[in-house]
């Protein structure tokens, strides 16, 4: 192939538009801003805890795997059947419950750095002591404007909202990564392709990544040793990469694997000092 150059040799800077989130996800975050603005009124109806409900519970002689567990006590509290405070399992327990009813329960709950499928036993005694309803105020402008400033319309909080959900920079391993900085270098190509270094078959947008990636294994002076060659040839381990490196060789693509092996230093180099963010 002949030699081309880019435009600039830095690491890729890319800014992707961010996703759009969920309105489902931006209305779950507003119902649960709401809950401290909330009332609450005991129900009069005779019936036992649902999941959804809000009741008053005390829960006592928390244990964890039978060591005392002051975290998991409550008195007189206030709490979300199905919120996600608690383990599903313990919600499950106070399904059914008539207020004034005690009860001994247990749940299972998974602590950080348990291994996975490991749960410890968490136990304790609970009363349900009221079933409440609980009405949340209608989302109006001047709600917004008089608790959650500096928004001052039902569209600016949803917008600010929305923003909370940021998404960090992608991740490297990410399966896009490599394409998308792969892409964006091919943009800096200084010379048109020769038709002449086309592939049977290949695009001419391949050919421009490849010139491309050429060209910043030139810029960086790539020069790998017998084993580094061997360490770029692909496999799920180094065997698997030395049967693979040995194959070439052996029907004279020795030259083809070192230029294979050099385009993948150099797509390393790319990956590992590139940048994805979401603007």
């Amino acid at each position: 192939m002949k030699k081309y150059t880019l435009t600039s040799y830095d690491p890729v800077e890319l800014d992707l538009p961010k996703p759009q989130v969920p309105a489902s996800l931006v209305d779950a975050q507003i119902e649960k801003l709401l809950e401290p603005l909330a009332e609450y009124h005991e129900i009069a109806e005779e019936r036992g805890v649902a999941m959804g409900d809000h009741v008053v519970v005390t829960t006592v002689d928390a244990r964890l795997d039978g060591n005392p567990a002051s975290n998991f006590v409550l008195e007189h509290s206030l709490y979300h059947v199905g919120g996600g405070e608690m383990p599903r399992t313990f919600d499950e327990e106070l399904v059914g419950m008539a207020p004034g009813e005690t009860k001994d329960a247990e749940a299972k709950i998974k602590l950080p750095l348990a291994k996975d499928g490991d749960a410890s036993r968490l136990t304790m005694q609970v009363t349900v002591e009221k079933i409440l309803s609980c009405r949340t105020p209608e989302l109006t402008d001047a709600l917004v404007a008089e608790h959650f400033e500096p928004a001052t319309t039902v569209a600016e909080f949803r917008e600010g909202v929305a923003k909370q959900f940021g998404l960090p920079d992608m991740a490297k391993n990410d399966a896009q990564f490599p394409d998308l900085v792969l892409d964006e270098l091919a943009k800096r190509l200084v010379e048109d392709p020769d038709p002449a270094d086309l592939l049977p078959g290949q695009p001419l947008d391949a050919l421009r990544i490849t010139c491309a990636i050429d060209a910043l294994a030139d810029h960086l002076d790539i020069e790998l040793s017998d084993a580094d060659i061997t360490a770029q040839m692909p496999g799920n381990d180094a065997e698997q990469r030395e049967k693979i490196r040995q194959q070439l060789e052996d029907q004279g693509l020795g030259d083809e694997a070192r230029v294979f092996a050099r385009r993948e230093a150099a797509l390393s180099w790319l990956v590992n000092n590139s940048r994805v963010s979401y603007k």
